[in-house]
């Protein structure tokens, strides 16, 4: 009798267990690493976007503060824009695939995520980690 339960409940726990597992742990195809690496840059965004609306509720009060912070994200977003595209540059008119290969959406994506990375935590080290009378 305990045989079968443990079957049944082994039997019961392996769909949740491939639920858990990363389905990026296993790619193996460009496609695969492109698509991952796509997510990656969207948690990031996700995390960074999660933290600014943070620190924008922590100036509440404080408007000409929040007009700043606001104006200096959308700048920071078009500063990163323009880093990635100088890290990989494409001539106007040029397909960047044929310039850099199949991996050309992996890498930007990647570079994407780290610098949202790097500007998400700027963000919690400057406005929310520190003490309050800092700001």
């Amino acid at each position: 009798m305990k045989i079968k339960t443990c079957a049944l409940l082994l039997a019961l726990l392996a769909p949740v267990s491939a639920l858990a597992a990363d389905p990026c742990d296993n790619a193996t195809t460009q496609a695969q690493l492109n698509q991952c690496s796509a997510m990656e840059a969207q948690q990031a965004d996700s995390e960074l976007n999660a933290t600014y609306r943070e620190v924008m509720a922590k100036l509440k009060g404080q408007p000409v503060a929040i007009e700043k912070l606001r104006t200096a994200q959308r700048l920071w977003i078009q500063l990163r824009d323009a880093d990635i595209a100088a890290r990989y540059p494409v001539e106007a008119g040029k397909n960047a695939q044929v310039t850099y290969g199949s991996s050309y959406p992996m890498r930007v994506s990647g570079a994407k995520a780290e610098l949202t990375r790097q500007r998400t935590q700027w963000l919690r080290d400057t406005f929310i980690d520190r003490a309050e009378g800092d700001l």
